[in-house]
């Protein structure tokens, strides 16, 4: 999702395009494809899948050196991989500037939450590719300090938090009527969407639910997404006897995800990284939609406490709990916060904005390499 909104904001924008990866990801059904590739990694030895990943670097390597020799390009626009060092290659080899987005430095990550067999192998290769990008594309002002601990200069670093194409998120009363009417579901709805992710919190929405329907039963949670977390929370909620009040509807193609956040009445996520850039917080904003989240710093960079929307501590059942009672019970609160969510993502998180700065990182290099500043 996010490498195509990417490319479509870089193509409104005027820029030519063209995709090379492993699979096309225009058009590409991704809830089938992400359970595909997940059940594959989830079966397959760890040591296996990370000696296919490093071995990928060779047909990687072939097909972006067939298609640079046959147009010509002004930059290499990479999405940073795990042990993927053939963008790095093959823009040497053309002498082609390089712009490396880098949403999180998987050979630390990866360790810190499975476990690598080859983690030695891993972080040299992902500092040599850090290191050696022209350009370096990153979401959180968090995830730049780590870049540059890894002596990636701090001017080659540009930060661009995640975004939303205005055009697919539109607050909407019919999709919203639709999904309420299809899922019965109550009159105030708090809901998630995500992956299900251990450092989601996912797990402690089990005691936000009981703690809320223990004051009030009109409040319902609804989740949309899969992942780890889900059997665990489900279990959890049958066993709390208040399985009634969850509504779960699984992974969802993103272009399906306006209509049932239209549905929501609070965005929710309970935790997440120290370094990440949470997409669901800008989707929930682009609907109008209050939000709860919790007081990490990619969150605290864009979100103003008790203005576009309210922060906790990190995992805190309790205070979610409260902040999802008080805003239930504060019609006109919901709305301000939704129109301060909305107004913020519109003004500063859209796709296209960030395909301007991508551009703008380009300039800049051109100009460094020809003041001679660049290694």
């Amino acid at each position: 999702m996010h490498i195509n909104a990417i490319v479509t904001a870089l193509r409104r924008l005027g820029h030519e395009v063209d995709i090379i990866g492993p699979v096309s990801v225009e058009g590409v059904n991704q809830r089938a494809n992400v359970s595909f590739v997940g059940k594959i990694k989830s079966t397959v030895p760890r040591m296996i899948v990370e000696v296919a990943q490093i071995g990928y670097n060779l047909k990687s390597l072939v097909q972006l050196l067939r298609a640079l020799s046959r147009k010509r390009y002004d930059f290499i626009y990479e999405r940073y991989g795990i042990f993927n060092l053939a963008g790095i290659t093959a823009s040497r080899v053309f002498h082609l500037p390089i712009v490396l987005e880098v949403n999180t430095l998987y050979a630390q990550a990866w360790d810190r939450y499975y476990g690598l067999t080859f983690r030695r192998i891993a972080r040299a290769m992902e500092r040599f590719a850090v290191t050696r990008a022209d350009g370096v594309i990153t979401v959180t002002e968090k995830l730049k300090e780590l870049l540059e601990r890894e002596r990636v200069d701090s001017r080659r670093i540009a930060v661009t938090h995640n975004a939303i194409d205005p055009g697919e998120f539109e607050p909407g009363s019919e999709a919203r009527a639709v999904v309420r009417e299809t899922l019965k579901l109550p009159p105030i709805v708090a809901g998630f969407v995500g992956t299900m992710n251990r450092w989601q919190g996912v797990s402690g929405f089990a005691e936000v639910i009981e703690r809320v329907v223990s004051e009030r039963r009109d409040v319902g949670f609804l989740f949309i997404g899969d992942g780890e977390g889900r059997p665990a929370l489900e279990s959890e909620l049958r066993r709390r006897k208040i399985y009634d009040m969850a509504f779960f509807v699984g992974r969802k193609p993103h272009a399906e995800i306006p209509r049932y956040v239209s549905a929501m009445d609070i965005g929710l996520l309970l935790n997440s990284n120290s370094y990440g850039s949470p997409m669901k917080i800008f989707e929930y904003w682009a609907m109008g939609k209050p939000v709860i989240a919790p007081a990490v710093p990619p969150v605290l960079e864009v979100m103003r406490n008790g203005e576009t929307g309210f922060v906790i501590e990190p995992g805190d059942a309790g205070a979610m709990a409260s902040r999802i009672l008080q805003i239930a019970g504060d019609e006109s609160l919901r709305e301000e916060l939704g129109r301060a969510g909305r107004a913020c993502v519109l003004r500063s998180h859209t796709w296209e904005k960030n395909a301007q700065k991508i551009i703008s990182t380009v300039g800049e290099i051109s100009r460094r390499r020809s003041a001679g500043e660049m290694q």
